[in-house]
């Protein structure tokens, strides 16, 4: 009887699984096998001649004992998390800014000015930080009208105390337009009578929005917070573009660590060992987020 409904199911919406199914190929062919070959790879020593060598957990031994990777993971941690947490505040503060301007044209130029260089590679982004970070670049011009002529350019890139903040407000700058748009969204759609009847009972604006505005944006802080927990460990990007020799320690995370070994070393069953672990730790980082943000509760249950 069960079969039966399930058949009858399936058979109502048959055009939809087949629609399906191109877009599961896809996934299977270059997502879950590639995934697959990788995994199989941390297994094996590669070599430049010959078939590969079954290692067993040798490569995930390596990478474990290894002071870089450790450092990596500690690099992308904290500026991973320092990023989200200035990224997700900046969007916010945006949001709520733009809902409360009446001039549609300069809302829309403020949010299309804030959102723009999430549009940009960080190609563009990267090469336009290092050039305002510069010696001659427009911080050191700012810093030196304020201290006056005797004041020494400072060479940002080239300052390993800044590195780590460097990569957390230029991502940051980056990303928080995109962050704004996702609230602002969530915002428009709130009901307007709950604001009038705000206004009825005398709420001021500032208290429609820490009791109205906030709360209604909740849902949308928990998809923002689970989505980028799934990315913390992946920022290649930005320190592929922004690194050099002298700051490359406070900042090597995971990924380069993995494209240096793997691509320019040629240390393939270290890097898929490597990759296969972030892949792990990514899995956890968004379980833990997941369950301490209530996620499941509020859009599976």
């Amino acid at each position: 009887m069960a079969n039966n409904k399930l058949f009858k199911q399936m058979y109502k919406y048959r055009m939809i699984y087949i629609m399906l199914i191109p877009v599961a190929i896809y996934f299977i062919v270059f997502s879950y096998y590639p995934l697959y070959l990788g995994i199989i790879s941390s297994f094996m020593k590669s070599k430049m001649i010959g078939a590969p060598e079954f290692t067993g957990f040798t490569n995930y031994k390596d990478v474990l004992q290894s002071p870089l990777f450790s450092q990596s993971f500690i690099n992308v941690l904290i500026v991973g998390i320092g990023t989200f947490i200035i990224q997700f505040i900046l969007g916010l503060l945006i949001a709520l800014s733009l809902n409360e301007l009446k001039s549609k044209f300069i809302k829309t130029s403020i949010q299309s000015s804030t959102y723009l260089p999430y549009l940009l590679s960080w190609s563009v982004v990267g090469g336009m930080w290092i050039k305002l970070l510069g010696p001659t670049g427009i911080v050191n011009g700012f810093l030196q009208l304020i201290y006056g002529s005797s004041f020494k350019s400072i060479i940002f890139m080239s300052e390993p105390k800044f590195a780590r903040e460097i990569m957390i407000l230029t991502g940051s700058w980056k990303v928080a337009g995109y962050y704004a748009v996702l609230f602002l969204a969530a915002i428009v759609s709130i009901d307007e009578s709950i604001y009038e009847a705000a206004a009825i009972d005398g709420a001021s604006r500032l208290r429609q929005i820490v009791q109205i505005i906030i709360p209604s944006l909740v849902p949308t802080m928990k998809v923002i917070t689970v989505l980028s927990s799934m990315g913390i460990l992946r920022n290649f990007d930005q320190i592929f573009v922004m690194q050099n020799s002298i700051i490359l320690d406070k900042i090597r995370n995971p990924l380069y660590l993995i494209y240096s070994d793997g691509i320019i070393n040629f240390k393939v069953g270290f890097a898929t060992a490597a990759s296969t672990l972030v892949l792990i730790a990514t899995f956890i980082i968004a379980t833990i987020v997941r369950k301490l943000t209530k996620y499941d509760d509020t859009y599976i249950n």
